[in-house]
């Protein structure tokens, strides 16, 4: 037998309480009270960091609430993990009866339609009787609904983990470049220990050398009579990427537009090749990732540069520039105040100290390598899972896949996904040797 609908109001199902801020005396930074969750800020799926708390108990979201909010922008959802004072803007949502997990879900599903109900000139918002009246439909039985939450809440445990693991991966590089080329600790990994000498970065290994970015690679960028306008943006074509794609350290270009073929030719010397880094230099400065030829096509935009590698590891390239001496200088060294952006000769003059002996650099460089071709993995890995859970969930919320008829409970769940994505398991284990193979230092994964 297929499963039993009913269409109900929100208000019949939940408790919604509205948010409103607390008068300023009861705010503090000292972690005293409960932390505050104000509305004028996108918390979407990443759980909000808090910067204030408050001892005010007048608006509350509980522990395991839906947070919703209401206002510029509507619509961004998230579970609150413990108490929260809630200011204007945001909403928590509780079922009166079931589970707040399955309404999480059930509001992400159904969210453009609130969306739509949205009023205002200058901020959209949405009201308490707007989401009160909003009608919703769900599986009468409450077992049917926590099958349907065990097959969406174990992609999002997948997808969790896959960002953890490449979060410590991360770290595991950062760790590494500062063992190598800060503490120049290369006696045990490498069998490598000599006196040091004096440089203008500090004591190095005697034999080591101050290479510039210039020397290490090519840097480009868009010419400026040659930008473009939003008539050379078009629906299909090579694609066109800038700060904004560069998310967690690798191209979203989910958010990136395509460019017509006569302006892509324009101009062949920032034609993306396969391991190029791209760079902010305008805005905010400094976020770096690394583009791969499986993407197709592409170029900058101009508020990107290029760094193309000539003699180094494009990942040991890519790591150093995320070390915090690298960022405060591309920071240092901006050259305005109103639209912060850094040139490309200031990027060539960027130094770091390397081995002069080519074999050890190579032999560096590959462990970079080989972690970074994990992390790139992972990332896929998350964006395949994202893809399913997106596909599935208004399928599932809908009925049109019929959950009555399977057992779909947490092992079985799990068991279908390691069958769908096999290479997750792969790259779990393969993340958590490499941790333990390269470095006595490196952290747990």
């Amino acid at each position: 037998m297929s499963l039993e609908w009913k269409t109900v109001e929100l208000k019949s199902i939940t408790n919604i309480t509205m948010g409103q801020s607390p008068k300023s005396e009861f705010y503090n930074d000292s972690f005293e009270g409960m932390p505050f969750l104000q509305g004028n800020k996108t918390f979407g799926d990443k759980y909000p960091s808090f910067e204030l708390y408050t001892t005010s108990t007048k608006k509350v979201a509980k522990e395991s609430s839906v947070l919703m909010s209401v206002r510029a922008p509507v619509g961004d959802l998230n579970i609150a993990k413990e108490d929260i004072c809630i200011g204007r803007g945001v909403c928590g949502i509780q079922m009166k009866e079931g589970n707040n997990e399955f309404l999480y879900y059930l509001l992400k599903a159904n969210i453009s339609h609130l969306i739509n109900k949205e009023s205002g000139t200058v901020f959209g918002s949405i009201n308490k009787k707007d989401i009160e009246t909003f009608e919703i439909t769900l599986p009468k039985d409450f077992k049917d609904q926590m099958k349907i939450l065990n097959i969406l809440k174990n992609i999002d445990k997948k997808i969790e983990v896959c960002k953890d693991l490449n979060k410590n991966l991360e770290q595991l590089s950062q760790n590494l470049f500062r063992k190598w080329f800060i503490d120049f600790d290369l006696k045990n990994d490498f069998n490598m220990s000599e006196p040091f000498k004096e440089s203008n970065l500090g004591e190095i290994p005697e034999s080591w050398e101050i290479k510039t970015i210039g020397d290490l690679s090519d840097v480009k960028g868009r010419i400026g009579w040659r930008g473009y306008t939003t008539n050379d943006l078009v629906d299909e074509g090579p694609w066109v990427v800038g700060g904004k794609e560069i998310t967690s350290g690798f191209i979203d270009f989910n958010s990136a537009k395509h460019l017509t073929r006569e302006k892509y030719d324009e101009s062949p010397e920032i034609m993306l090749r396969d391991k190029d880094l791209i760079i902010a230099k305008t805005g905010t400065i400094g976020p770096i990732a690394m583009y791969y030829e499986i993407y197709g096509e592409a170029t900058l935009n101009p508020n990107v540069g290029l760094i193309r590698s000539k003699n180094i590891a494009p990942a040991l390239l890519l790591t150093f520039f995320k070390t915090p001496r690298a960022q405060y200088y591309l920071n240092e060294f901006t050259t305005s105040s109103v639209q912060p952006a850094i040139n490309q000769t200031t990027i060539k003059q960027l130094e770091v100290a390397l081995p002069s002996d080519k074999q050890l650099l190579n032999k560096i460089g590959a462990k970079f390598e080989e972690i970074n071709l994990l992390q790139f993995n992972l990332n896929e890995v998350t964006k395949k899972l994202q893809r399913l859970r997106d596909t599935l969930l208004p399928k599932l919320m809908s009925g049109e896949i019929d959950v009555s008829k399977i057992n779909c409970d947490l092992i079985i769940t799990s068991h279908y996904l390691s069958a769908r994505f096999p290479v997750i398991q792969h790259l779990f284990i393969k993340s958590y040797n490499l941790t333990s193979r390269l470095s006595d230092t490196a952290i747990n994964v």
